[in-house]
């Protein structure tokens, strides 16, 4: 996947002077990204409904190491 280096380091895509978005649109009139999107314009929602949708798949540390077993016997 090519990469693509942005200058805009108050976008949301932005990492360490590349663009991380997808897809990128540029405005051939303006020579601008259209993709670009400000840190500051996103809008979070409460914290306690971050922190719900985080630990909405709770997995508790047998069922991982189940997970983890099967997949090394996969492997072999």
């Amino acid at each position: 996947m090519p990469r693509v280096k942005c200058p805009a380091q108050s976008c949301v895509f932005w990492d360490e002077g590349f663009c991380t978005a997808e897809e990128i649109e540029l405005d051939p009139e303006e020579l601008s990204c259209v993709t670009y999107e400000e840190l500051g314009d996103l809008e979070l929602d409460d914290d306690e409904e971050l922190e719900e949708d985080l630990w909405e798949e709770e997995i508790s540390l047998e069922d991982l190491e189940e997970q983890e077993t099967e997949e090394e016997e996969e492997w072999l």
